[in-house]
């Protein structure tokens, strides 16, 4: 079985925290997640082989072992790879997005993130894209959608 690039927001997919508040702090000295989302997440994580690849903003101020850490004290049930590298030229997620799946030569790959600029990806990369909304997260109409897509591929 291939590996899946899972390129995963936070802010709008785990940490629904409305943007006029702020997070909620978790024991562990960082924002809580969504726990819903989060057994969503999970339940994805099952469905493949998934390596997953950090897109949030979130990622400049952590080291990806920190991340890790908060990956597993939130009982998400797979580590993370890596982060989407920082390109300097990039102004919005989308040009980030398909900057690293070029660069990588990555095909096999599923988006999940609230960045309505992604909803300017071409034809290719928006049908492996979950879009979903700040406050609701990866719920589960969204987690539905991504098994579907997950489907389609197979």
């Amino acid at each position: 079985m291939s590996r899946t690039t899972l390129i995963l927001d936070l802010d709008g997919v785990l940490i629904t925290t409305p943007m006029w508040k702020a997070d909620e702090i978790d024991v562990d000295g960082y924002s809580k997640f969504n726990m819903n989302c989060v057994d969503n997440l999970n339940k994805l994580l099952e469905q493949s082989d998934f390596e997953i690849w950090l897109s949030s903003t979130r990622r400049t101020v952590k080291t990806l072992t920190e991340f890790n850490q908060i990956f597993e004290n939130r009982h998400i049930k797979k580590e993370i790879k890596g982060f989407l590298p920082e390109y300097q030229e990039c102004n919005t997620r989308k040009d980030e997005i398909i900057q690293f799946i070029e660069e990588f030569k990555i095909s096999d790959f599923l988006i999940i993130d609230d960045d309505k600029s992604l909803n300017g990806l071409n034809e290719n990369y928006k049908e492996k894209l979950i879009l979903t909304e700040l406050q609701k997260g990866f719920d589960t109409e969204k987690f539905q959608l991504a098994i579907d897509k997950i489907k389609k591929r197979t």
